[in-house]
């Protein structure tokens, strides 16, 4: 019987360069601010900040969630699609639902047991309760807004691509020192109040990644990390301070309560993080997800197939 002939699939130079690690970060940068830059002309919005989001009417929150998100959303689908030229399967919509959901749990029982721990070491309580909150904002600019736009970029774009060509380890620790550094400008931020959330949300968020190859399922975290450490247990959402449900205070030594930076300075849920990160990090091991360097890498990854043939 005859050999059956394979046709080579040759790849143009100019997508061989632009499927470079380096230049897809590029291009994902490019297509972002084009795609913010028309959004904001189109829609004539501008920055909102949180003090002002709660006099905003609900039109106005949902709209700033299209024109914040949409741009990073289009620059991401154009990039794996155009550059990468693979199906987007970590947004795929059969697992938008299920994983959002799973996200959402885990993140709102992450944070739960952390304000738990923080109680149980005395550095958190419970003093009252806030009937007339307004959840809308916080739930609009401090969960949604920063899980989809954050993690489309930390985990999407900075983890995926440097995993491509460095491997997991690597990518975990670049996306988490860029996800801590980030956060250094926020409110009464300090190089720990950095280095922890590079620890316990960087390593974190990139090791839920690297298991379950699912965006949904870390946005969903984010976003119910966010959410629920700011408007309903009182913590100061990266520094960011709002109005509760709950009304509590921090007290203590600042390396347990995390002091006016809020729960992600606490040295308790560093601790709670990484013991999740371990698990995380053992359950991508088991379902052969971590990805070795390219120099040690026999298989090609998604990222450098020819269109067409990627999954």
């Amino acid at each position: 019987m005859a050999p059956i002939a394979v046709a080579a699939v040759v790849i143009p130079r100019w997508l061989r360069v632009l499927r470079n690690p380096l230049m897809r970060i590029v291009c994902f940068i490019a297509l972002a601010m084009l795609f913010a830059c028309l959004a904001r002309r189109v829609s004539g919005l501008h920055p909102l900040s949180i003090s002002v989001a709660f006099s905003a009417s609900t039109i106005e929150l949902c709209w700033r969630v299209l024109v914040a998100s949409l741009p990073i959303i289009a620059a991401y689908w154009v990039l794996v699609r155009g550059v990468e030229g693979r199906r987007v399967d970590e947004l795929a919509v059969s697992k938008l639902l299920p994983d959002s959901a799973r996200g959402l749990l885990v993140g709102a029982g992450l944070m739960s047991a952390a304000a738990g721990l923080m109680a149980l070491f005395g550095a958190y309580q419970i003093v009252g309760v806030n009937s007339d909150v307004d959840l809308l904002a916080p739930l609009v600019l401090a969960a949604i807004i920063p899980g989809i736009t954050e993690e489309l970029i930390f985990r999407g774009v900075l983890f995926r691509v440097v995993e491509d060509a460095l491997g997991t380890w690597i990518a975990v620790a670049i996306s988490g020192a860029f996800f801590g550094m980030v956060h250094f400008g926020n409110p009464n931020a300090t190089l720990w109040t950095s280095f922890a959330i590079a620890l316990e949300a960087g390593i974190l968020l990139g090791m839920l990644y690297a298991w379950t190859r699912s965006l949904y399922f870390v946005i969903g975290v984010h976003a119910a990390w966010n959410f629920t450490q700011g408007a309903v247990f009182d913590f100061a959402v990266s520094g960011i301070d709002m109005r509760a449900v709950l009304d509590a205070r921090t007290q203590g030594p600042e390396l347990l309560s995390g002091g006016e930076f809020g729960a992600e300075a606490s040295l308790l849920t560093v601790l709670l993080c990484l013991a999740l990160s371990v698990v995380a990090t053992q359950r991508a091991h088991r379902r052969g997800r971590i990805r070795k360097p390219y120099w040690l890498r026999i298989t090609p990854t998604p990222s450098d197939l020819p269109a067409g043939t990627a999954s």
